[in-house]
C-alpha cells in the first residue's frame, strides 16, 4: 500500500549555540535556515536554560513585522529527576555509606523507605564522592557522548532529558519559574527539576512535554533492564525476546504515566527520532510498542533533535564540541569525522521530506516500523505547533519593584513629595527657575511612568550613601534637576548649563539609565540583597565569544600546531590589520578583528593559514560562537517575583541574568526589565582613604568610621562647598603636570594635552578630557582647540547667539548638548525636539546612507531657515551646520563630562592640600597590581618621597606616612603576617633590639601571635632594620644568619626559655656565635624570598636606594614605564643564549622594572665575550616590537 509522504513538520526539539559547546549557531542563524527550508515555525529547547530566547523571540518579531508569518516556540530541554527529595537521601545516603557511618545509614534509609519512589543506591566504599555544590552552578555543557552511552544507571548522577513547551503565554511564564527552580532548587552538575515541580507549573493545563532523546525518560526506563549491555551493543532485535519486552514496555508504561500525572494525559507526547544509532531504534521501538498497545499512536510525534543551523556545518559543530573540553581531555583530531557518511545523527533543521528521507534511510534494517503511523507522527508536529499550542508572548511591562514605594502612595505622588523635600534640602526652594524646571521634569516622567524607576534608583543610593562615597554623576543623568535633588548626582544642572533633554524627553524611546559610580560595588549589592534579599537583585549576565585570535590560538592546539608557532603569526596581526584599515575618526574602541582583514593585511597570519588550512576552514562559522558566561561589570535588576518572571541562571554560586543587554543586544528592556549600573570606581575608593588619613592625622580620630568621614567630605568637599575655581589646584597640578593617582589622567597623552592647554574651570578639563579621544584626536581637534584657547582673540563667532552657545568651548563643537544648544538657541528648534536632531545629524549609518542624507537635508534646510529668522546670516548659518556635521561624529556627552571633571577636580584639590594622605591612598590603592604599582612608585619619587620597605616598629595595617616625605607599605602586603600577629606587634612595640623582640621584662618570651610564620616573613623581607640587629658590630652579620638562629633554631630555644628563662637567652646567644661566618643570601636567594613573601620582587629591593635617587636625578624611568624608544633602567632575572635562523647569536633576556613583573628583551648584537649575570642592574636604550622588548649590546651598560 502506498503512504502518501507527510508535506508538513515544525522542529518541536532544536538546539542552538546556546547549548554551548553542543549546539552550534545564533538562534536567528537557525530560524533563517528553517524558513529557507520550507518551515512556518520552529521551537528552540536548549539544555536546562533559556538564555536564547531573546535572539529567537526579537528575530521572529522582526520578520513579522516584515510580514513573514512565521511561528517562534520558546521551550527547555530540561533536566528532570522523578523526586528531588528521593535524591538528596540518595545522596545522603551515598555519602554516609562512604565515611563507614551506620548509624546515619539507618536513619537515612528508614527515611528513603518512606518515599514513593525508591532507587537502588550504590554504597561500595571506593566510589568517588564529588561533593558539587549548589553554589557551584555554572554554564551547562552538555557532553552528548554522556548522553548517548549506557551511563545512566548511578542514582546520584541520574537526569533525564524532558521537551517543555509552553501552550500559552502564562505557560511561558511558569517554564520561566520552572528552568529558575532548576538553577536555585535542584543544582548538581546540572540544572534539574523534578516531576512535582512540572507538575505545579502545569497546573491549569499550560505545558506539554515530549519524552526527548536517549537521555529521555522512556530511554531510560528501556535501559533500565539492559544495564549489562554495552552501549553500542544496543539493538532493537534485543527486543525480540518476548520476556525482556514485556518488561521494557512495562517500563516504559511506568514512565509515561508519571509523565501524565505531571502535566496531563493529553499533554504528554512520544518522541521518535532517525538516526544510525542501533540504541535509537530500541527506543522507538519500545515506544512505538507501547503506543500500539495503549491506543496512544497520536501521541507519537518526529524530532529532527536539531543542533547546528545549515547542513554543511556538522564539522564546525564536531570541531565545536571538543574545544569545550580542551582544558580536561586529551584531543585526537584523526577521530573527527572526515564525511556526513561517517555521522551517526545529521542534526540540521530539516523539513518534512528530509525528515522522511532520514526515516527511510535508517529503518531498512528493522521490519516494526510501520510507515503510516510515522508520517502521521511527522506531520503531528505541525498540528501540535498551530493549534495545539496557542500564540506565545512574554509580559513586556515594566518590572520594577514596588517596595520602594510608600503604602498609600502611587509612584508619582512618591516622587513629586520626595522631590519637594529634595529641594528644601538643597536650599532651592525659593528659585523660580528651579521650580520651574523640576515641574517640567516631574510632568515628562509621569507622562513617560518612570516616577517608580527614580524611587527605585533613590533607595539603591540611599543605601550606598550609607557606607561609601558616590560620584558626583554619570552619563546623561547629571543633565536632570530630579537626579539632582534626589541626590542620584551632585552636579547642579543650571550651574553647568545641561540639558535634562538630553537624558530624557517626551520623544525619546526607551528607559532612563542612570549610570552611579560607587567606592565599592561589590558592598553595595551585598547591601541591597540585605535589604530587598538575595532573589530580588539579580547580576546582569554577558557572553564571551570566540574572537579571532583566541579561536585560532583553540583550533590549533586542537591540531597540536606548536604553542610558539602560533604565538609568532598572531603577534603582528592586530597592528598589521589596523594600519591598514584605520580611517580618520576611527574610534579603536570598537575595533573587531576580521578573518577577512587579517587575511588580506597581516604576512604572517596569511602565511601561518596558507600552511595550516585545517585551521582556517571552521573560522567563519565558528568566529564569535559562544564561549562562556561572564558578568556584567556593573549592571544588576532591581525587582520582585523575578524568577517565576524570567528563567534565571547560576554562576559561581551566584544568580544572574539569562539575557543580556549592551551596545549588541538589549533583550532586557525589551522586556520590561529595566538594568541599573552600578560602577566601581577605584578614585573613589583613594578619596575615601584620603579622608581616613586626613582624620587619623590632623584630627586624632584613630579608627575613622564612613559616617565622620561622610560628615567631613559634605563639610569640605561637596560641590556646593568646594571652591571649584581655587586657581591654586589647577597651577600645582595641571599646569605644572603633577599627575598622581589624578583621574582620567594616568596617559602621557593626555596629561600633555593639560600641560599645554592649562585649564582653568570645570569646563576645560571636561572640554580636554572629551577631546582627548581617537575621533578628535585623529580629526586633529586637539590642535584647533589649543589654538583657539590660546589666541581667543581670532576666534569668530559670527552672531552673539553662536557665541553664547560656544563661547566656553573657544568656538569649538565639544559636546552633544552643544549640537542641541545651537538647534534651540541659533535656530529655534523646540528644546523637547533637539535630542531627536541630535540623533539624526549623529547617527547616520553608511547602510541607511539615502535615508540618512535625506533626514540631514531636511534638517538643514530647517536650521537654516530658523537661524535666519533668529537674525543670522544665512551663508552663516549654512557654514554653521557644515560645522555641526564635522563635529557630530566626535561630539561627547557633557553632563558625563562634567561629572568626570568634578571627580578629577576632587583628586587635585586633595592632592595640592593634604598631599601626603593623597598619595599615601594612590599608592595603597596601586599595591595590588605591580605594573600600576611601578608607575605610582616612580611619580612618588619624583615628588621627591622616598618608599622605604617594612618595618617592624613603623609599618601598619595600612600603608604608613613617616617623617621626611617617607612612605611604608603595609605589613598585610606581606604573605605570612596576619591581622593578629600585627595587632599584637603593634601592642608590644617599639622593639629597641632582637632581645626586646624575642622577650619581656621577666626575660619568658613575648609573644604568641607574632609566630615562627610571621618572624620568618618580616626576616625574608628585611624588615628588622630598626633593631640595627644586622651589619657590623650587631647581634647578626646577615638576615641569613639571623634566620638561622631565629628560625631555625626558634623551637630549642622557646623550649629553653619555658624551662629556664635565662638558659633560653644563653642557648641563643650561643646559637649565634656557632652560626656566625655564614655570609649573606645571594641576590637570587633574597629575590626568591621576597617573591615568596611579596608576591613579587620589585628591583628597587635589589638595588641600593642612592642608585635609585640617581635615576630619578637623571629622569631615568623603568622598563615597565616604557613610553617609547628611550634609555630605561631595568634588572635582570634571567639569561639565555640563543641563536637567529642565520646562525648570528644573541641574548634573550628576562628582565623587570620597578613592578616586579617579568618582560622578554632581545639583545642582538651580541659577541658572546659580554657577559652578564642574573640580577644584574643594567641601563640600555630600548625599543619594542610585537614580539617584545629589544636592545643592542653595544647600548647596553651594566652597572656593577
Amino acid at each position: 500500500m502506498s503512504i502518501t509522504p507527510p508535506k508538513k513538520f515544525v522542529g518541536l526539539h532544536a538546539h542552538s549555540g546556546f547549548s554551548t559547546f553542543d549546539g552550534l549557531g545564533y538562534p536567528q542563524e537557525h530560524i533563517d535556515y528553517v524558513r529557507k527550508n520550507g518551515m512556518d515555525a520552529w521551537s528552540l529547547t536548549d539544555h536546562g536554560h533559556m538564555n536564547g530566547f531573546g535572539h529567537a523571540y526579537l528575530h521572529a518579531e522582526k520578520l513579522n513585522a516584515a510580514g513573514a508569518n512565521f511561528k517562534f516556540i520558546p521551550g527547555c530541554e530540561m533536566y528532570v529527576h522523578p523526586d528531588l527529595d528521593a535524591w538528596n537521601l540518595d545522596y545522603d545516603i551515598k555519602r554516609a555509606a562512604k565515611r563507614g557511618d551506620e548509624s546515619a545509614l539507618r536513619i537515612l534509609r528508614k527515611q528513603r523507605e518512606e518515599l514513593v519512589t525508591p532507587l537502588i543506591v550504590q554504597t561500595d566504599k571506593d566510589d568517588e564522592i564529588v561533593d558539587i555544590s549548589v553554589g557551584e552552578a555554572g554554564l551547562t555543557v552538555e557532553n552528548e557522548e554522556e548522553t548517548k552511552s549506557g551511563k545512566f544507571n548511578d542514582p546520584i548522577k541520574r537526569r533525564h532529558h524532558l521537551v517543555v513547551l509552553p501552550k500559552t503565554s502564562v505557560g511561558l511564564e511558569r517554564l520561566f519559574g520552572l528552568v529558575s527552580r532548576g538553577y536555585t532548587e535542584g543544582f548538581y552538575r546540572f540544572p534539574r527539576v523534578d516531576y512535582k515541580m512540572l507538575k505545579e507549573a502545569a497546573k491549569g493545563d499550560h505545558l506539554i512535554v515530549s519524552t526527548a532523546c536517549l537521555g529521555g525518560p522512556l530511554a531510560y526506563e528501556a535501559f533500565s533492564h539492559l544495564q549489562t549491555v554495552e552501549f553500542d551493543d544496543l539493538n532493537a532485535r534485543l527486543l525480540d525476546d518476548p520476556t525482556l519486552l514485556e518488561r521494557v514496555v512495562n517500563s516504559v508504561g511506568n514512565g509515561y504515566e508519571m509523565l501524565a500525572d505531571a502535566v496531563g494525559t493529553k499533554n504528554v507526547f512520544l518522541e521518535l527520532q532517525f538516526n544510525k544509532l542501533n540504541a535509537q531504534h530500541l527506543v522507538n521501538r519500545a515506544i512505538m510498542e507501547f503506543a500500539n498497545r495503549n491506543g496512544l499512536n497520536e501521541k507519537l510525534l518526529v524530532t529532527c533533535d536539531s543542533h547546528y543551523s545549515e547542513p554543511d556545518h556538522w564539522k564546525e559543530r564536531e570541531l565545536y564540541k571538543k574545544l569545550g573540553w580542551l582544558n580536561y581531555r586529551e584531543m585526537d583530531p584523526s577521530k573527527l569525522p572526515q564525511t556526513q557518511e561517517e555521522l551517526k545523527c545529521e542534526l540540521y533543521p530539516k523539513n518534512a521530506e528530509q525528515v522522511w528521507g532520514t526515516y527511510h534511510a535508517t529503518k531498512e534494517e528493522y521490519d516494526f516500523y510501520d510507515d503510516s503511523i510515522i508520517a502521521q507522527a511527522v506531520e503531528r508536529t505541525h498540528d501540535i505547533a498551530h493549534h495545539v499550542i496557542g500564540d506565545i508572548h512574554p509580559d513586556r511591562s515594566m518590572k520594577l519593584p514596588s517596595y520602594v514605594v510608600p503604602k498609600g502612595k502611587t509612584d508619582d505622588e512618591a516622587l513629586i513629595d520626595i522631590c519637594k523635600i529634595g529641594l528644601i534640602d538643597r536650599g532651592l526652594h525659593d528659585n523660580p527657575k528651579y521650580i520651574e524646571r523640576l515641574k517640567y521634569e516631574l510632568t515628562v516622567i509621569k507622562d513617560k511612568s518612570f516616577s517608580k524607576y527614580f524611587l527605585t534608583m533613590k533607595a539603591i543610593i540611599d543605601i550606598a550613601r550609607k557606607a561609601m562615597l558616590v560620584g558626583p554623576g554619570r552619563g546623561s543623568a547629571a543633565g536632570s534637576l530630579v537626579a539632582y535633588v534626589l541626590r542620584l548626582t551632585d552636579v547642579d544642572p543650571f550651574e553647568h548649563d545641561l540639558m535634562f533633554e538630553r537624558f530624557l524627553n517626551p520623544s525619546r524611546k526607551g528607559a532612563p539609565d542612570i549610570d552611579t559610580d560607587v567606592a565599592d560595588r561589590d558592598l553595595l549589592l551585598n547591601m541591597m540583597k540585605d535589604e530587598w534579599g538575595d532573589e530580588n537583585i539579580i547580576p546582569i549576565s554577558n557572553y564571551n565569544t570566540f574572537k579571532l585570535k583566541s579561536l585560532v590560538k583553540d583550533i590549533s592546539r586542537f591540531y597540536g600546531i606548536p604553542y610558539g608557532e602560533v604565538n609568532q603569526a598572531l603577534a603582528p596581526v592586530e597592528r598589521d590589520v589596523k594600519r591598514a584599515v584605520f580611517k580618520q575618526g576611527t574610534d579603536k574602541n570598537l575595533f573587531v578583528l576580521l578573518y577577512e582583514d587579517a587575511m588580506a593585511h597581516s604576512k604572517t597570519f596569511r602565511e601561518f593559514i596558507e600552511k595550516h588550512p585545517e585551521v582556517a576552514e571552521p573560522i567563519q562559522v565558528l568566529f564569535k560562537q559562544n564561549k562562556s558566561l561572564g558578568r556584567h561589570a556593573g549592571g544588576c535588576i532591581v525587582s520582585e517575583n523575578i524568577a517565576n518572571r524570567m528563567p534565571l541562571i547560576k554562576a559561581r554560586g551566584e544568580l544572574q541574568t539569562p539575557w543580556v543587554e549592551g551596545m549588541n543586544y538589549k533583550h532586557l528592556e525589551t522586556f520590561g526589565w529595566i538594568k541599573f549600573d552600578l560602577l566601581g570606581l577605584e578614585t573613589l575608593r583613594m578619596i575615601q582613604r584620603t579622608i581616613e588619613l586626613i582624620l587619623q592625622r590632623k584630627e586624632g580620630i584613630e579608627s575613622p568610621t564612613f559616617a565622620q568621614v561622610s560628615e567631613w567630605f559634605n563639610k569640605n568637599m561637596d560641590p556646593k562647598v568646594l571652591d571649584l575655581d581655587d586657581q591654586l589646584v589647577y597651577k600645582n597640578v595641571y599646569e605644572d603636570g603633577k599627575f598622581p593617582g589624578i583621574f582620567q589622567l594616568a596617559n602621557r597623552g593626555a596629561q600633555n594635552l593639560f600641560r599645554k592647554a592649562k585649564p582653568k574651570s570645570i569646563v576645560d578639563i571636561a572640554t580636554l578630557t572629551s577631546i582627548y579621544r581617537p575621533g578628535p584626536l585623529t580629526a586633529k581637534v586637539d590642535k584647533l582647540y589649543l589654538d583657539a584657547k590660546n589666541n581667543p582673540e581670532n576666534v569668530v563667532y559670527g552672531h552673539p547667539l553662536i557665541e553664547e552657545v560656544l563661547k566656553e568651548t573657544y568656538g569649538m563643537i565639544v559636546f552633544q548638548e552643544q549640537i542641541m544648544k545651537l538647534c534651540s538657541v541659533v535656530a529655534g528648534f523646540p528644546e523637547s525636539e533637539t535630542d531627536n536632531v541630535r540623533r539624526s545629524i549623529m547617527k547616520r549609518k553608511a547602510s541607511e546612507a539615502d535615508e540618512s542624507l535625506r533626514q540631514a537635508r531636511a534638517i538643514k534646510k530647517q536650521f537654516v531657515e530658523g537661524s535666519v529668522a533668529n537674525g543670522v546670516d544665512a551663508s552663516l548659518a549654512d557654514e554653521l551646520y557644515e560645522k555641526i556635521l564635522f563635529f557630530s561624529g566626535y561630539g561627547f556627552n557633557k553632563a558625563h563630562a562634567i561629572s568626570y571633571a568634578i571627580d578629577s577636580y576632587y583628586c587635585a584639590w586633595l592632592f595640592t592640600y593634604y598631599e601626603e594622605e593623597w598619595l599615601c591612598a594612590y599608592l595603597e590603592a596601586m599595591s595590588g597590581n605591580d605594573k600600576k604599582r611601578a608607575k605610582a612608585f616612580n611619580e612618588v619619587r619624583k615628588l621627591g618621597y622616598k618608599i622605604v620597605p617594612i618595618d617592624v616598629n613603623y609599618a601598619t595595617k595600612g600603608w604608613t606616612i613617616l617623617e621626611n616625605k617617607t612612605f611604608m607599605p603595609s605589613f598585610l602586603s606581606c604573605k605570612g603576617i596576619g591581622e593578629a600577629a600585627v595587632d599584637e606587634i603593634m601592642q608590644n612595640r617599639p622593639y629597641s633590639s632582637i632581645d626586646d623582640m624575642l622577650w619581656n621584662d621577666e626575660h619568658k618570651w613575648k609573644h604568641s601571635k607574632f609566630n615562627k610564620r610571621a618572624m620568618e616573613a618580616l626576616i625574608n623581607i628585611r624588615a628588622l632594620e630598626s633593631l640595627d640587629a644586622v651589619g657590623a658590630n650587631a647581634t647578626f652579620e646577615s638576615y641569613k644568619h639571623m634566620h638561622e638562629v631565629v628560625i631555625n633554631q626558634i623551637t630549642d630555644i622557646k623550649k629553653s626559655t619555658k624551662r629556664e628563662p635565662e638558659r633560653g637567652k644563653r642557648l641563643f646567644k650561643e646559637h649565634v656565635m656557632n652560626a656566625s661566618g655564614m655570609g649573606a643570601w645571594s641576590r637570587t636567594e633574597l629575590a626568591q624570598r621576597l617573591v615568596d613573601n611579596l608576591g613579587s620582587c620589585n628591583a628597587s629591593s635589589l638595588i641600593s636606594e642612592n642608585l635609585l635617587n640617581r635615576f630619578t636625578e637623571m629622569s631615568l624611568t623603568p622598563i615597565d614605564e616604557y613610553h617609547g624608544k628611550d634609555i630605561y633602567w631595568f634588572i635582570i632575572t634571567d639569561v639565555v643564549p640563543k641563536r637567529t635562523k642565520k646562525g648570528k647569536p644573541y641574548l634573550l633576556l628576562t628582565v623587570s622594572g620597578d613592578s616586579g613583573v617579568n618582560e622578554r628583551m632581545y639583545m642582538w648584537g651580541w659577541d658572546k665575550e659580554f657577559s652578564v649575570g642574573k640580577y644584574s642592574v643594567c641601563v640600555a636604550e630600548v625599543d619594542r616590537s610585537d614580539f617584545g622588548f629589544a636592545t643592542r649590546q653595544s647600548k647596553v651598560k651594566v652597572l656593577r
